[in-house]
């Protein structure tokens, strides 16, 4: 059995058993990193099944909202499952079906339904694609012909046989799962993203001390927020615009932070601090072990000694996208009840 070593912690390798419970919820929060910031992941096929007529439903699709502008058609697979039965006869029954004008514009009224029924995702794709005309957007990106996607636990030559025999042009993803051996519900992933990651090399300015000097954007949280991307400046907005109805907030930057308070400002006061990276909005919390619920594991296991929070565990987790931020909201709504 394969075995993954991160930092000494050793991890196993994990097969899923339920593809609906197990395999499918992994791959819907890990989309962004399969395909690629700017894309939106539609698992509505329950919403599909009454209105298109085709025989097979995929398991999502996916919408590119940068440019090239693309959409994908997705199937999450288990290796162990029939391949043919499984893969082969519904991507063929579908692809099929999409030649009928009506089942592709079910699949366009479901996807703008969706998009129109949440505030936050209208405004973010009407923000991404420069235009309030998403319907006309959609329109015109789903009379192109689809990408198929098969995002499969173990790509075995079997898959790939199988799939030869589709006319299409198929892009696998192996999607493997590791556990951590002392903590079952930590789990690492191993996979090739379907984008390529752009690497840019930093180039290392010295003072004349020799040491090395701070990033010009580390000055203020003025210049953080013009050197980041435009997506995470967005989260940062609609986040920062949500925190202000809480009662009785106060807001402060610090230097290259930004921090929220209960009330004023002070070190018991602070109940969330936010960190900027390039691509990503960090956000500091405030805890208390003895309530603090987290069932999505994204403040991990690591505490933080104290940084912007003197009481209660300083515990951190990032967001990326529009769609992170109820959840996000969740976390930061335990802090708030534990400022004082």
């Amino acid at each position: 059995m394969a075995m993954l070593i991160i930092d000494g912690v050793r991890y196993r390798l994990w097969t899923p058993k339920d593809e609906e419970r197990e395999f499918h919820p992994m791959i819907r929060e890990h989309y962004r990193e399969i395909f690629g910031e700017g894309c939106l992941y539609f698992d509505i096929k329950h919403r599909l099944k009454s209105k298109a007529g085709i025989g097979s439903i995929p398991d999502a699709y996916v919408i590119k909202l940068s440019k090239p502008f693309d959409w994908y058609v997705v199937e999450n697979e288990l290796a162990f499952h029939p391949i043919y039965d499984h893969v082969v006869k519904q991507l063929t029954k579908f692809m099929n079906g999409l030649r009928n004008p009506k089942s592709r514009n079910d699949i366009l009224e479901a996807i703008d339904e969706e998009v129109r029924s949440d505030k936050i995702l209208k405004a973010y794709v009407e923000k991404m694609i420069a235009s309030s005309e998403i319907y006309r957007f959609m329109s015109k990106l789903l009379s192109q012909p689809p990408k198929i996607v098969i995002v499969i636990d173990e790509l075995n030559e079997e898959v790939k046989e199988a799939c030869q025999s589709l006319k299409y042009d198929i892009h696998f993803v192996e999607f493997k799962t590791f556990v951590r051996e002392d903590a079952e519900n930590v789990h690492a992933h191993l996979f090739e993203p379907l984008y390529s990651i752009r690497r840019v090399s930093k180039k290392k300015k010295k003072v004349e001390t020799g040491k090395r000097a701070l990033p010009e954007h580390y000055e203020s949280w003025e210049k953080m927020l013009a050197w980041v991307d435009e997506n995470t400046k967005y989260v940062v907005e609609l986040l920062s615009t949500t925190i202000r109805n809480f009662p009785d907030v106060n807001e402060a930057s610090h230097g290259r932070y930004y921090c929220f308070y209960k009330g004023k400002p002070s070190t018991k006061s602070i109940f969330a601090a936010f960190l900027l990276t390039k691509n990503a909005l960090n956000i500091r919390i405030r805890t208390d072990p003895k309530t603090f619920e987290d069932p999505r594991k994204w403040t991990g296991e690591r505490v933080y000694k104290g940084w912007f929070f003197k009481q209660g565990q300083e515990r951190q987790f990032k967001i990326t996208s529009h769609d992170q931020i109820p959840y996000a909201l969740e976390l930061i709504k335990q802090s708030y009840e534990l400022a004082e």
